[in-house]
């Protein structure tokens, strides 16, 4: 729905529709999953000028988990600014013991190395950083905390890799579910950073999500729905939906 969402609405704005997938999650990221996307996109007829065409398109030049040592090099931006990059050595129980958005310890001041099963690499975000995000303001310090960059099993956070990927697609529009207004509010004031004026800068559309009959979130992970027969009718539900989203949002 998100997908046909963005396509309706890049084709209003005359823009581009760019398709990327995330597969840096290798317990997550298995090819018949991507197959899948290939062939829902197909049968909604949702084309896209950017981005793979196929798995083996994807898997030669587009997967993410073969871009390790490249995102780890841009946290040289981040550590060239006036920011606080610091690794982190605190448990998940000492993370819950502080309230579990800050360092429960001494890590900022240790200067302990990124170290994979040791120690995460994190940014604290200064206090009184309030950023505007779809008419909402967001007090960034209070809501993330500090901030993930890497991971401690070694691999990049979303937050990094999302923003590193908008930049380099030069994305100018960005369409999301509302459950991730607070994450946009937190790329556009890590783009710049970056280099990513583009993100900073960009239209962000936030929509309703998708519910049950019980108003829960529906989700891809937990596969709600159930697996789709593709029939004719199902097609005409999810652009019913696209398009009243599309209405929802003022587009």
């Amino acid at each position: 729905v998100n997908f046909a969402l963005t396509s309706i609405l890049a084709s209003r704005w005359g823009a581009e529709v760019a398709l990327r997938i995330d597969d840096m999650d290798s317990t997550r990221a298995r090819p018949e999953f991507v197959d899948d996307i290939f062939a829902t996109l197909d049968w909604l007829g949702i084309s896209w000028s950017r981005g793979p065409q196929d798995r083996a398109e994807f898997e030669r030049d587009y997967s993410m988990a073969g871009r390790t040592a490249y995102y780890r090099s841009q946290l040289e931006l981040l550590r060239a600014a006036d920011l606080q990059v610091f690794a982190c050595s605190c448990s998940r129980a000492d993370l819950a013991a502080s309230g579990g958005l800050r360092c429960a310890g001494s890590c900022v001041s240790a200067d302990l190395e990124l170290e994979t099963d040791r120690t995460a690499l994190k940014i604290r975000i200064p206090g009184g950083v309030v950023v505007q995000m779809s008419g909402a303001d967001i007090d960034l310090s209070a809501v993330h905390g500090d901030v993930v960059l890497w991971r401690r099993d070694g691999l990049p956070a979303y937050h990094l890799v999302t923003v590193i990927e908008d930049r380099d697609l030069g994305v100018t529009d960005i369409v999301r579910g509302s459950d991730l207004l607070e994450s946009s509010a937190l790329h556009a004031w890590l783009a710049p950073y970056l280099g990513a004026s583009n993100v900073a800068e960009a239209t962000y559309v936030h929509h309703g999500l998708i519910a049950d009959d019980h108003g829960h979130k529906l989700s891809k992970s937990r596969l709600d729905a159930g697996p789709l027969a593709r029939t004719a009718s199902e097609r005409a539900q999810v652009l019913e939906i696209a398009e009243q989203l599309a209405s929802d949002v003022g587009y």
